[in-house]
């Protein structure tokens, strides 16, 4: 009977240790007099409750598809929709704002013209003369 004891106790300090872990470091103690005091040290990672992680992966895809149909389309083209839409309903004019070419939207435009350029050399390399 001792040793299901010690076992039983066993299992339970392992399983204490374990939910310890997935804390942080962090566990509590009630006392006796109903005082609860924490144990151990607060986990040093911060902790967002944005998902931030989410947010700059949308933008990150939101450039890269705005950037894309600027080079599909032509910035000319582009430029003339988005004013285009600048004169339109309340919608229509934030999405004309979202939409604008920046600084970042360029640049991505210039690296899509190198991998397009890279690509067609590499197809007109493996085509039998």
């Amino acid at each position: 009977m001792a040793n299901e004891t010690e076992q039983f106790n066993d299992r339970l300090n392992r399983i204490e240790n374990v939910r310890r872990r997935n804390r942080g470091g962090m566990g509590f103690v009630v006392h006796p007099d109903g005082v609860v005091t924490s144990i151990g040290k607060p986990s040093s990672r911060l902790r967002f409750g944005f998902p931030l992680k989410g947010l700059i992966l949308g933008f990150i895809v939101a450039v890269a598809v705005k950037s894309y149909l600027m080079w599909a389309v032509g910035s000319e083209v582009y430029s003339l929709q988005v004013e285009s839409m600048l004169t339109g309903q309340a919608f229509e004019q934030l999405a004309a704002m979202v939409l604008m070419p920046d600084a970042i939207s360029l640049w991505m435009v210039d690296r899509y013209d190198a991998i397009y350029a890279f690509v067609q050399a590499g197809l007109a390399a493996g085509e039998p003369a």
